[in-house]
């Protein structure tokens, strides 16, 4: 290489420096940009001639190139912000710029920027004045789309859904200790329901007890049944009330009357006494039935009776499914809280459905809800839901399905159609109480009033989640992740964004990172290492220099020769 090839050499050297100069330059102002992404220089020599042998080669000429680091990320950070977002891994966020707003198809950027904010028009749009693109979630559905948007997250208020399950769990106390339970003696049956609440008893008498002496006497309270007219020593009665189960008194020499009534008076709602005509009064709100067994006396089988509840004064019929005003007060100091729960109607209503249970017979019980609370007189005020089962061991038996159909169930004046209440097996038990009301309630359901717009928030898969003021959250859009199978190849355009080029291949939706919400990804500059390329830099610029000047000396002494 000649004197001339030296000064090329180092003209070339001086400029790859420069261009490494201003590479650094570029990093440090970046050094604090969302997403930046520094770029490195790279040197290559040109070869000035080439001899046969390698003696006879010499030094070229230099050139530097820029080299992309898009592959290395950058530190990511905790952001107080609902909206900023960093991708986890590899990837760019699918982002457009303005004019892209108005167009079918608007040109794609991609950027690892991700401090989006929503401007006034609701976009997002981070603060290089990119706009975030995503695919529209229905909110019906849940149905992603396949074909991406600018994001812009509507302010209309989310409808209201209306109520169609309620889920219920809860203990029930095997005795119920309710404002008309005793615990004294004597007050048996009284964890039961009071059945004045749903009838008037059905009073019937039998004929008159009396011995079989001549003349004939009339028996009384403490008079033993045998010998008389209308028992036998093997007679048998069977004694079944509602949905209790049977009991059996067997007739024998030291049976008395006094027996027989109390066996009646033990049982729920049947009342029983004898008068002086020697007739047993029984009087019963419940259905009754009463079978008499074995030898038939002379005189006939006096106890082969039937009671049937009678219809309250303010009823056409027998209804044992509801409970009108002027009994409210008698049925809940008959029964036990059971917690309450607020639906919604089509249009967003709310309305409290409060419930009651009501033990009918051991193990089963009746679920009532409120469905007039100024019920008065002869208007509903309690409506029944559903009777239940349990085993001795307490767990559900019916409904065996664990769950319920109301229809069209109504609390003061407003319809809600048909509700579902779903009791599952597991969840609605009898265990023992010592307090003796509900426990352990839990109760849920399915519908929700409108709400407006409050919030919008990214999750972690990567969802633009809209916040709401009835406490619900809505999916609106799928933030895609996009990856370029040679990234290195995009074309860096302004605001830390880029472009697809024919050869960075064409962007991949599938593969890319995660979403972290609330972070933010740092630019990859560290300005430490950057100066420290600065130092190297500025050396080897003036190396280059000193070379320089040292070939146009040695110019300058050639031509002092020809002086």
């Amino acid at each position: 290489m000649s004197i001339y090839g030296a000064i090329n050499a180092a003209t070339t050297g001086l400029d790859a420096q420069s261009k490494a100069l201003e590479n650094i330059s570029g990093n440090v102002a970046n050094s604090s940009t969302t997403g930046y992404k520094r770029l490195d220089t790279s040197f290559s020599d040109l070869v000035s001639s080439t001899g046969s042998r390698q003696a006879e080669q010499v030094s070229g000429t230099v050139i530097a190139t820029s080299r992309a680091t898009n592959y290395l990320s950058g530190d990511v950070t905790s952001a107080d912000r609902n909206t900023y977002m960093a991708i986890n891994g590899p990837g760019y966020f699918l982002v457009t710029n303005r004019d892209g707003l108005g167009q079918e198809t608007p040109e794609s950027y991609y950027t690892r920027a991700g401090d989006f904010e929503l401007d006034t028009e609701r976009n997002l749009v981070n603060s290089a004045g990119y706009f975030l693109q995503g695919y529209p979630i229905n909110p019906a559905t849940g149905a992603v789309s396949d074909r991406a948007v600018p994001i812009q997250v509507s302010d209309a208020p989310m409808p209201a859904q209306p109520s169609t399950q309620i889920n219920y769990q809860a203990n029930l106390p095997s005795k119920p200790t309710t404002a008309n339970y005793q615990k004294a003696d004597g007050a048996a049956n009284s964890q039961y329901v009071d059945l004045s609440v749903f009838s008037d008893p059905d009073e019937q008498s039998t004929l008159a007890l009396n011995d079989d002496g001549a003349p004939a006497t009339l028996l009384t309270a403490e008079s033993k049944l045998l010998p008389s007219n209308q028992f036998e020593a093997d007679s048998v009665l069977t004694l079944k009330v509602g949905q209790h189960d049977p009991e059996v008194l067997d007739i024998d020499a030291n049976t008395t009357v006094q027996d027989l009534l109390d066996k009646l008076n033990g049982m729920h709602g049947v009342t029983a006494q004898i008068n002086a005509l020697g007739e047993i009064e029984i009087s019963s709100f419940e259905t009754l039935t009463i079978d008499q067994a074995g030898s038939v006396p002379s005189s006939g089988s006096v106890l082969d009776m039937d009671f049937a509840p009678q219809p309250l004064p303010s009823t056409g019929t027998y209804n044992p499914d509801v409970v009108t005003g002027d009994k409210a007060d008698d049925f809940i100091k008959s029964s036990v809280a059971g917690g309450q729960e607020t639906v919604y109607d089509e249009n967003g209503t709310p309305v409290n459905v409060e419930l009651r249970w009501a033990l009918n017979a051991e193990n089963k019980w009746s679920l009532f809800y409120n469905t007039n609370t100024n019920a008065s007189g002869d208007e509903v005020a309690w409506k029944k839901v559903s009777d239940m089962s349990f085993d001795a061991a307490g767990r559900l038996t019916s409904p065996a399905s664990g769950l319920v159909d109301i229809p069209d169930l109504e609390v003061n004046g407003v319809g809600m159609g048909d509700i579902t209440f779903k009791f599952g097996l597991d969840d609605l038990t009898q265990y023992e109480d010592v307090i003796g009301g509900a426990s352990n309630i839990g109760t849920s359901q399915d519908g929700f009033p409108s709400g407006k717009l409050q919030d919008v928030s990214i999750d972690a898969e990567g969802n633009v989640i809209g916040k709401y003021s009835n406490d619900k959250s809505q999916k609106l859009f799928k933030i895609p992740v996009a990856t370029f199978a040679a990234e290195q190849e995009l074309q860096r355009v302004d605001g830390a964004a880029f472009s697809e080029t024919s050869t960075s291949g064409e962007p991949d939706f599938r593969n890319g990172g995660t979403i972290r919400a609330k972070a933010l990804e740092s630019s990859n500059a560290d300005i430490a290492k950057e100066f420290s390329k600065l130092i190297i830099t500025q050396q080897a610029y003036s190396a280059n220099s000193k070379v320089l000047s040292t070939a146009n000396q040695m110019l300058d002494s050639v031509l002092n020769i020809v002086r």
